[in-house]
């Protein structure tokens, strides 16, 4: 027999080159952090093994857009524009709160809730990010991390870059991005100073654009162009880029996007929930925009839910043009999962369900009213199943969490800290 670290049995494995209406039932066998074989795996035997019978077998969700150290906030200044929101809640509550305890607390407590909605890999910008970096290797959570730059911060959050990519640049969890906040709050000079990091570090750009009708006129007023050829005017895009919202985007912004391979991460929810407007992205994928989904912070969501994201922006994408047929899906998921992978996986390589590939995996019970009768796979996950449904998550190889219980972390003392940082939150709102 074959030595194995872990066997998922019996399950109905994901395989986005088929239609989903197909239920061979496999078995995956996990070695070293990589899947080594796929099929029935009567030659292996392993230490850990997970019974998936009557479970979907597939890849974990990536979530291109967060700002995981704002999980404390969730709920807390609702049913605002998007300015009055920022200026006259968060930045108050960010300037009396952040520091490195707040933070990885709220970052440890956002990183088990990406996991127990099945997001094996999240793209982050925000502050103290050498705090998240610690929450997210605790809890075995895959990260793509950048230290929020702001024009008051400008130089610090470089070095802060510079120095958490020599920190973890062999890291097999953790990857580091260049993070701009946007061109609101970034001048063109500290625009060329992280478009120069990434270059010089071989880092991606991580970057809030095109969120409101608003920033666009105010570019247009400022800089006499919209946001996107603002950038290119000075050649911002000459390392992957992943752009928050890209609500926004006209034609030829959406051109430059696809020359210049520059993905567009989606937040629905957050969009939606802050009035930002709804557009169609039917030309965006016309115009070759790799897109992505985001789940943006849970300040403004309110959840980590990616099945919800799913779920709210294909049925909207099909009513805006008023066509069925648009956004199958198959091809949602494919946003939600290999899009956002191949963008933010480096090295890690975990965008598909393949021999050699890092298993970042998830499994979905379907056994139950919700998910019954199974006609199709693809089908099910966008339009009727529940985070809830998703039972066990493997990241790297390693189980973190099997039947819906964390591994890594004690959830009673997750809890018990969110209501300690509520309780302070609440006396500073008084």
């Amino acid at each position: 027999m074959i030595k194995a670290d872990l066997i998922i049995r019996n399950g109905y494995i994901l395989d986005f080159e088929k239609n989903g209406d197909e239920f061979l039932k496999q078995d995956i066998v996990i070695n070293s952090g990589k899947i080594v074989f796929i099929g029935k795996a009567t030659s292996y035997v392993a230490s850990k093994e997970i019974d998936a019978n009557e479970k979907i077998v597939m890849p974990g969700f990536v979530d291109t857009h967060t700002h995981i150290g704002m999980s404390y906030f969730k709920g807390i200044a609702d049913d605002l524009p998007l300015m009055d929101w920022l200026q006259n809640h968060i930045w108050p509550l960010e300037s009396n709160f952040l520091n490195p305890e707040f933070v990885y607390d709220a970052s440890l407590f956002g990183c088990a809730e990406l996991i127990k909605n099945g997001i094996t890999h999240f793209n982050d910008m925000y502050f103290f990010e050498d705090q998240t970096a610690k929450a997210a290797k605790k809890i075995g959570i895959r990260a793509t991390l950048g230290e929020g730059i702001l024009d008051h911060n400008a130089d610090k959050s470089i070095q802060i870059t510079r120095d958490l990519y020599y920190q973890y640049k062999d890291d097999n969890l953790i990857d580091i991005s260049v993070a701009p906040h946007a061109i609101y709050t970034c001048n063109r000079g500290n625009l060329i100073k992280a478009r120069d990091l990434a270059i010089e570090l071989g880092l991606k750009i991580h970057i809030h654009l095109n969120e409101s009708e608003f920033e666009v006129k105010e570019s247009m007023r400022n800089f006499g162009k919209k946001p996107v050829e603002y950038l290119d005017e000075f050649d911002f895009f000459q390392v992957p880029t992943i752009s928050a919202h890209s609500l926004w985007l006209d034609e030829n912004e959406q051109k430059i996007f696809s020359k210049k391979n520059v993905t567009a991460s989606i937040n629905a929810s957050s969009n939606y929930k802050l009035a930002n407007g709804i557009n169609s992205f039917k030309n965006y994928l016309k115009n070759g925009v790799n897109l992505s989904f985001g789940t943006d912070s849970v300040a403004s969501n309110n959840n980590l839910s990616m099945l919800s994201e799913i779920n709210i922006f294909s049925k909207v994408q099909k009513a805006l043009i008023h066509d069925s047929t648009f956004l199958p899906a198959k091809e949602v998921l494919k946003m939600a999962t290999v899009n956002g992978a191949n963008v933010l996986d480096n090295h890690f390589n975990s965008a598909k369900l393949e021999i050699g590939n890092n298993a970042d995996i998830i499994t979905v019970d379907v056994d139950n009213i919700q998910s019954q009768p199974l006609y199709n796979m693809f089908s099910q996950l966008v339009y009727s199943i529940e985070s809830e449904q998703i039972k066990d998550v493997i990241i790297d190889g390693k189980t973190i969490m099997i039947n819906r219980k964390l591994v890594n972390v004690d959830e009673s003392e997750l809890l018990k800290k969110a209501k300690y940082w509520r309780e302070k939150i609440t006396f500073y709102q008084k």
